[in-house]
């Protein structure tokens, strides 16, 4: 018998005010009339319809990480006490000191979780956290149920002039529970594959300015929001293609083997692009972007909660997790559904 670590369970949470592309588009107009068909056309390539804005006088991101941890547990059929620990990943943290996990513990009453931490790998964030928390509980006989959640709000920090940072993201949570188990079969997560160069770390900056220079009067307010410079995402989405393909082969499966493949939500197009690349089924590649617009760390988590919900992963099921986070970084996870 040796040990595997699942994911016993997923919740997401999304606010409750759904809007549309035909807002950002006439909120574009308002700028330039070009700007707004240039924006209506960028909606259209990255494959968005819908999204979800959170009420930012009640909700940040430990109140929606909140409910989808609840939503996690109760499809687990578990209780706050049986976790051993939280981890966090954000980008836009409610706060910097304590850990957003730290709240989150206190919230939900997880008085036995003691390996609690915040990560912050930007958009491959979970995939990251998750990859984290089955290594721990891999090597530490303590933990046998781990609480991963993933929640940005990165509309709410975004330039109203700035087509991405603004138009094309959404916001939203996701949580998993991971559980320890002793089996025989060759189930649970395998391996990963990481990947990084540093040609594009002034690319997307949050806050542009730098958080040292924060409350210095003198920087105008749209440099302590984020800024998101175009550039070409080809290499970044053939460095995907190639960690995932290497993470399949270098534990004995063919690309073909895989089920399912749970990409960053970022942008359809290039979700068809990776497809192409690795002549693999592009409806195999979950897309949600188009209901929940961009959720940045949560992203491939909200696609495999659909995956599973809409009965499209079994037993046995080989999946990868992969995204990539600004700078840039990229991962990609084998996991075998238990």
């Amino acid at each position: 018998m040796n040990k595997a670590i699942i994911i016993k369970s997923i919740g997401i949470y999304h606010p409750k005010e759904k809007v549309g592309n035909d807002f950002y588009v006439e909120h574009f107009k308002k700028f330039d009339e070009n700007l707004g068909e240039q924006v209506s056309h960028l909606l259209t390539h990255l494959g968005r319809n819908e999204r979800f804005i959170a009420d930012f006088s009640k909700e940040n991101v430990i109140t929606m990480a909140t409910e989808a941890s609840k939503a996690a547990m109760e499809n687990a059929g578990i209780d706050a006490t049986e976790l051993d620990g939280i981890i966090f990943s954000t980008d836009t943290p409610e706060y910097t000191s304590p850990s957003n996990a730290i709240m989150l513990r206190q919230v939900l009453e997880a008085e036995n979780a003691h390996t609690v931490y915040d990560l912050n790998a930007n958009c491959v964030g979970m995939v990251v956290a998750v990859d984290q928390a089955q290594a721990l509980m891999k090597s530490n006989k303590r933990l046998n149920k781990l609480l991963v959640v993933g929640s940005t709000m990165i509309h709410h920090y975004g330039l109203e002039t700035d087509p991405i940072t603004y138009g094309v993201v959404g916001d939203a949570a996701a949580a998993v529970i991971l559980e320890s188990v002793e089996t025989d079969k060759k189930i649970g997560f395998l391996d990963s594959v990481y990947a990084a160069r540093n040609d594009l770390s002034d690319y997307i900056l949050m806050p542009e300015c730098g958080m040292s220079n924060i409350y210095n009067p003198s920087i105008p307010e749209d440099r302590k929001r984020w800024i998101w410079k175009p550039f070409d995402t080809t290499e970044p989405e053939m460095r995907s293609g190639e960690i995932i393909k290497q993470v399949l082969e270098e534990n004995d499966y063919t690309v073909d083997q895989a089920n399912m493949i749970f990409m960053t939500q970022f942008s359809e197009n290039a979700i068809k692009n990776v497809a192409n690349a690795l002549n693999y089924p592009v409806e195999q590649f979950k897309y949600v972007g188009n209901r929940y617009g961009y959720t940045g760390t949560s992203s491939p988590f909200m696609a495999y909660y659909h995956a599973v919900t809409e009965g499209q992963i079994n037993e046995n099921n080989t999946v990868v997790f992969t995204s990539v986070g600004s700078g840039l970084a990229a991962a990609a996870v084998l996991y075998v559904a238990g």
